[in-house]
């Protein structure tokens, strides 16, 4: 009896103990996420805006020399509508995504590429 009671204490002092420690804080250096800034986003041209939001995966479009090729649809982290285009221009093939913001497409830059040196805590 006396050995239960004990394991009874330890197994409602348990989860109170984790429930009072606090992890440490930590502080970025740069945030993970950036809203872009509208007006300096590169707009797609007038004739595919319509098209980007029916056209289905897979689907190529054209306009001012470049052919785009509709990949996959998804939302963003900043709850953007978005699509994956593979963007074939002058012999040159890039991948590239677009997002709507405000009832308009626009071109996203890449993600800015950090070294493994900066995203070590210290």
């Amino acid at each position: 009896m006396n050995k239960t009671i004990r394991f009874m204490v330890m197994l409602l002092a348990l989860p109170l103990a984790g429930c009072a420690y606090s992890p440490k804080q930590v502080d970025a250096s740069r945030p993970l996420v950036n809203k872009s800034d509208v007006t300096h986003l590169q707009a797609m041209p007038e004739n595919l805006q319509q098209s980007l939001n029916t056209l289905p995966q897979g689907a190529a479009l054209s306009a001012n020399g470049a052919t785009f090729t509709l990949g996959q649809r998804y939302v963003s982290a900043l709850g953007q509508d978005c699509v994956e285009l593979l963007v074939n221009s002058n012999r040159n093939q890039s991948q590239r995504t677009a997002c709507k913001s405000a009832d308009r497409w626009y071109l996203i830059p890449q993600l800015e590429q950090a070294s493994v040196r900066n995203l070590i805590a210290e």
